[in-house]
């Protein structure tokens, strides 16, 4: 199973968020991880000024920061694109590892749509090529995108994180088919 921590962490601020105020063992339950990894998670987000821990008696308390300061979300937010780009960095090595023999030579997108048009009947190599054409295609419009980004908002953040949830589930689709091919 893959986790994504960073939404793993997310949550855990949503739940303090939620809570306003709880423990190491509360937030285990909670979310249903080991106590070891919250405290862990905990200590990484004190540092970072996004939660306090407090204690009474031994018991250590997660609490939200009385006021999180816009340079804590801007921090967030491009570290959020920053990882954005490392996974679709990451998209296009993997994808660089697939060889496929193919006939149909395929230089851009309209030549894509070109060899589609005719919706081929069983997928073949020229079929999967174009698949991987066109997902490198799609990572590095999306890569140059970030690079261009100027303001960075929640919104452009969530819109990115939803392009690349698209490119995974499409990538999934390719290898499927490069497996079937093979």
């Amino acid at each position: 199973m893959v986790l994504n921590i960073a939404t793993a962490i997310d949550s855990l601020v949503e739940l303090i968020k939620e809570k306003k105020k709880l423990t190491l063992e509360q937030a285990s339950q909670e979310l249903g991880l080991p106590e070891n990894i919250i405290n862990e998670w905990s200590n990484f987000l004190e540092e970072e000024g996004i939660i306090k821990i407090t204690y009474k008696f031994t018991t250590p308390y997660l609490e939200l920061k009385e006021k999180v300061e816009d340079s804590n979300e801007e921090e967030s937010l491009k570290r959020r694109l920053d990882l954005a780009a490392r996974k679709l960095d990451l998209i296009l090595s993997k994808l660089k590892r697939y060889k496929i023999a193919h006939e149909y030579e395929i230089n851009n997108i309209d030549d894509v749509k070109k060899l589609l048009k005719n919706k081929p009947k069983v997928i073949n190599n020229d079929v999967v090529y174009a698949q991987k054409f066109t997902l490198e295609y799609k990572t590095k419009v999306l890569l140059v995108t970030i690079d261009k980004i100027k303001l960075i908002t929640p919104d452009i953040i969530k819109s990115i994180e939803k392009k690349i949830e698209d490119i995974e589930d499409k990538r999934s689709l390719f290898e499927k088919n490069y497996n079937k091919l093979n």
